[in-house]
């Protein structure tokens, strides 16, 4: 055989465990379940001499089958079937895999599909009447040397898919499975619609035979009729005519007699066993009728019920729609609001950009600000200290006068007067009793501040606190860098 597995190669050893059950439907021929391991290819074929059926075979005593029906194996983790010339032909979900006497291609198989092995044949005993010999009809359950069920992922009829949506959770395989009951319910149906043509086809002719038998009946009644008046006519005759004549005619009349007699009792059962097989035939009809309409009412029930639970299913289906578009719709909104955030994150990070670039000009600024202030400290402070040493210079000399005054040896008003003016190039500086300094200021020349030796002492402490202000700001500008940092995390 050309699929024929080597048992040292792999997929002999994949098939090792690999099962086909094969499950007996209503409209097929009896069978017993078969549950046939695939260690090799398994022969499905008519029952003979040397091969008998079995439970874990697939020999089946039918006789629409042909002696070597069809194969099937497993090879490379699927399940195969192939139709090897048989006569009356093998289909997978109602499609033939071949022409009569034709070898089809292999076909591969999966859990749950319908397989038939040949068709329904009519057939006459050996009274004349016609049977029916059916085929084989299965559905057939696969598993893989795992344990695993070989479901086909996509159904070749079309109709079902088993697409993945998001929270639905009905599964194709019973979409498939319920419309092949409603498809063999249908199927049934149209059967019981012929058998019930059938049935009223011999109903009518039971009536034309029952017409016939009173027709019998009529034509009976006639040649009794008949006889009686060749009775009578004899009577009349034997009142004219001679005894020998009349003799002679009642011979000839009584035999007439006779053989309408038996004609018509021969007639009359023959009739009679008609009539009787006729209503025998009538009682049979009705009871079949009878098992017939339980049987369409049983299967109108299942179609009912199919079909509410196949709607039960949509409806389910829909709800589910339902709350996908529903959770799309949040999750759109759920975008559009992220959206938003980050936008109005990155509104603010431009906002943060720009006080952080504006702090950091400020910055500049208030660092030229404090060196150009450090710089007048520093010039001031020198001034300061010259101006200490002079003033100690011209204290002394003072202090001499006083002395010598005392020694009555006084100052004039004019000597007592003099003063020693400083220029120290923003300032001029007049140093005598009391100091005074004019300031050089370019909105208001020569401005005249008089301050006491105290308030100058001030006036130098306040550019001294100016600078220290000028300190705190340089180290503001780490937090600034800080600021800059994290915006730059952001």
């Amino acid at each position: 055989m050309s699929m024929k597995v080597d048992p040292g190669s792999e997929s002999y050893r994949d098939a090792m465990s690999s099962v086909v059950i094969l499950s007996c439907q209503p409209n097929s021929h009896p069978f017993q379940e078969r549950h046939i391991s695939l260690l090799e290819p398994v022969k499905i074929g008519r029952s003979v001499a040397r091969a008998r059926p079995a439970s874990n075979n697939g020999i089946f005593d039918c006789k629409v089958l042909s002696r070597n029906h069809a194969v099937v194996w497993y090879e490379n983790g699927k399940f195969y079937l192939k139709d090897t010339k048989s006569s009356n032909g093998t289909f997978i979900n109602n499609q033939r895999l071949s022409r009569g006497g034709e070898e089809s291609a292999p076909r591969e198989v999966f859990s749950g599909d319908h397989i038939q092995f040949g068709v329904d044949v009519m057939d006459n005993n050996k009274r004349g009447e016609k049977i029916t010999h059916n085929c084989i009809i299965a559905t057939v359950t696969l598993f893989h040397p795992d344990g695993r069920e070989a479901r086909n992922i996509y159904s070749e009829s079309g109709q079902f898919s088993n697409t993945v949506t998001p929270g639905v959770t009905i599964q194709s395989q019973e979409l498939y499975q319920l419309a092949q009951y409603l498809q063999e319910a249908l199927h049934r149906e149209k059967m019981l619609e012929q058998k019930l043509g059938k049935l009223q086809q011999l109903v009518d002719n039971t009536q034309e035979a029952s017409e016939n038998g009173w027709q019998a009946l009529i034509d009976e009644d006639r040649l009794l009729s008949r006889l009686e008046v060749l009775e009578n006519q004899l009577h009349i005759y034997s009142k004219n005519h001679a005894e020998d004549t009349l003799r002679q005619e009642v011979v000839t009349l009584q035999e007439e007699k006779n053989t309408y007699e038996t004609t018509a009792k021969e007639s009359l059962k023959r009739v009679l066993q008609e009539k009787l097989e006729a209503v025998r035939k009538l009682s049979d009809l009705e009871r079949s009728l009878h098992n017939t309409e339980d049987e369409c009412a049983h299967l109108k029930d299942m179609c009912e019920k199919a079909q509410e639970e196949l709607m039960a299913l949509a409806e389910k289906y829909q709800d589910q729609q339902k709350e996908v578009i529903e959770i799309q719709e949040k999750l759109q909104e759920a975008e559009r609001q992220h959206l938003e955030e980050v936008e109005k994150i990155r509104q603010e990070k431009q906002e943060l950009s720009e006080k952080l670039q504006d702090m950091i000009h400020q910055e500049t600024i208030l660092t030229a600000k404090m060196e150009s202030l450090q710089a007048d400290n520093d010039i001031t402070r020198e001034q300061l200290a010259a101006m200490k040493e002079k003033l100690e210079a011209i204290k002394e000399p003072k202090e001499n006068v006083i002395d010598e005054k005392e020694n009555g040896e006084g100052l004039t008003n004019g000597e007592r007067q003099t003063d020693e003016m400083i220029d120290t190039g923003d300032k001029k500086i007049i140093v005598g009793d009391d100091i005074k300094i004019i300031l050089k200021d370019d909105e208001n020349d020569n401005k005249l501040e008089d301050i006491h030796k105290s308030d100058s002492l001030n006036h130098v402490q306040n550019n001294m606190d100016d600078v220290d202000s000028m300190k705190i700001l340089t180290s503001e500008k780490g937090s600034s860098d800080d600021l800059q940092g994290k915006l730059k995390e952001a």
